[in-house]
């Protein structure tokens, strides 16, 4: 039984709802409306709330209080009141701002909507729908514009679970309006579970080494599509200075940098397999099995299991494509083991980390697979003390970097570009990525090459994150130490 005291608009929807559902319901209220309810598991009392010193009804059968009257004065009372006749029973009332939500809180409420708060979130709410259903309108009518020659679908370079899904998934959408496409991707993809997922999944990814043939790509389809990066030239392949079609990303970026005719960048969302997913359950296109799977293996990876940068949109997500997912091809791709070159890589982390209060650093030398220093900088961050990893290793002609850390005052996208350049760094505030050209360094002794690339990258760090900040943290860990 629900106790209702007091009585208004959200009462009488209430009332309907819990009827619905058969639950038996008891107004308390002096308000004349209430016999025009006629339910008939309802009970109605024209009486003012000292009716509970002597209830008409088993006290043992209510489950909550759900106070309803039209001024605070009168629900803190009831509040009050009510606490004090039935201890142990759920209170739940409404009010219209923080400070009388505290005070009702305060005097025995268990939970308090606030009605503001309410119409703001649905507002909110469909003005969301507004934009998404803009987004994806405009979306579409380029998609559609496409007809003749198709769109080409550029990844990051190296591109991970979430950029390989994004893509497939912008694939799909093309396929519903009969558009074809083809994805591209520069750099490698060395990780072996990302080689699983495109292998089971059955799809082609096309690798692209040479800028003619970018060019020729470019000079061909009738849209050109950028998934996972935002800006031509900055990790991926596309020459600089192009004005691109479609912008897909969820990485922090310079905006006022990218360019195009439909650009979605939502750094708060913790994947863009999150975006696609929206964009296809708002067309209706429901995902088969193995594009499912890669959404939703996407959306995890980045989030690092939903453990951080982590949005409600990347768990609403998650859910919608669970029950679609193919969990023997899930469990496939999860399965895969560490190669011999990413154990290694670790094992040369773990050897040469420098450690610096909570900033723990470890060059790697010369790697193959740039996947493993991600892998390597997760595993030493869950070190006792540290709160901040960069790895770092060469790969060809590139210095490759990756960063974690659990340090809320810094941002890594933002340090990694103040110290290694805007254009050669980027990622999330908890993880990040960047890459610097050996040809920068202007390196003429090769045998002193490592020791030129430790120097480098380890002042350009420090000097970035600022000597006044590092003494700060260790001044902090020094106090909790003494404490």
């Amino acid at each position: 039984m629900y106790i209702i005291l007091g009585f208004n608009d959200i009462g009488k929807l209430l009332v309907e709802s819990l009827n619905k559902s058969g639950e038996k319901v008891f107004i308390i209220s002096n308000e004349p409306t209430l016999m025009e309810l006629g339910k008939p598991t309802l009970c109605t009392v024209l009486e003012d709330i000292n009716i509970l010193n002597s209830p008409p009804f088993q006290t043992k059968d209510i489950i909550a209080f759900i106070i309803l009257h039209k001024n605070f004065e009168d629900n803190l009372s009831a509040v009050k009141n009510s606490k004090k006749l039935f201890p142990v029973k759920f209170i739940l009332t409404i009010t219209s701002n923080d400070k009388e939500a505290s005070e009702l809180v305060e005097n025995g409420a268990d939970y308090v909507i606030q009605t503001t708060s309410l119409v703001k979130s649905a507002i909110q709410n469909k003005l969301e729908t507004a934009r998404l259903k803009k987004s994806v309108s405009n979306l579409v009518n380029i998609i559609k514009s496409a007809i003749n020659n198709g769109i080409a679908i550029f990844l990051q370079d190296n591109p991970d679970p979430d950029a390989i899904a994004s893509g497939l998934a912008l694939k799909r959408i093309a396929e519903g309006y009969n558009v074809k496409s083809k994805i591209y991707y520069g750099g490698n993809i060395t990780y072996n579970q990302n080689k699983m997922l495109i292998n089971l999944l059955k799809t082609e990814l096309i690798q692209l080494k040479r800028p003619d043939d970018v060019l020729g790509i470019l000079s061909t389809a009738d849209k050109i599509a950028l998934i996972e990066a935002s800006i031509p030239s900055k990790n991926n392949i596309l020459p600089p200075n192009i004005i691109l079609n479609i912008i897909i990303d969820h990485h922090q970026t310079d905006l006022s940098l990218v360019k195009g005719e439909f650009v979605e960048i939502s750094p708060k969302i913790g994947a863009t397999s999150t975006i696609m997913t929206r964009y296809l359950r708002y067309l209706g296109i429901v995902p088969n099995p193995s594009l499912a799977t890669a959404l939703r293996y996407g959306i995890r990876t980045d989030t690092g299991g939903f453990t951080r940068n982590t949005t409600t949109e990347d768990l609403d997500a998650a859910a919608y494509l669970s029950p679609l997912v193919n969990l023997a091809l899930l469990n496939q791709i999860e399965a895969i083991h560490m190669n011999s070159e990413t154990i290694d890589i670790i094992g040369r982390a773990i050897r040469n980390k420098k450690i610096s209060g909570s900033y723990l650093t470890s060059f790697v030398e010369y790697i193959t697979d740039r996947d493993a220093l991600p892998q390597a900088a997760e595993l030493l961050l869950q070190m006792e003390g540290i709160s901040t990893v960069l790895i770092y290793g060469v790969n060809k002609d590139k210095i490759q970097l990756s960063a974690r850390s659990t340090n809320p005052r810094l941002n890594l996208a933002l340090l990694l570009q103040k110290a290694f350049g805007f254009m050669n760094a980027g990622g999330h505030p908890t993880m990040a990525a960047g890459s610097i050209d050996l040809n920068d360094l202007n390196i003429t002794d090769k045998k002193s090459l490592f020791k030129i690339i430790t120097d480098t990258v380890e002042q350009n760090l420090f000097a970035a994150i600022g000597i006044d900040f590092i003494k700060d943290e260790i001044h902090k860990e020094l106090e909790l130490v003494g404490n």
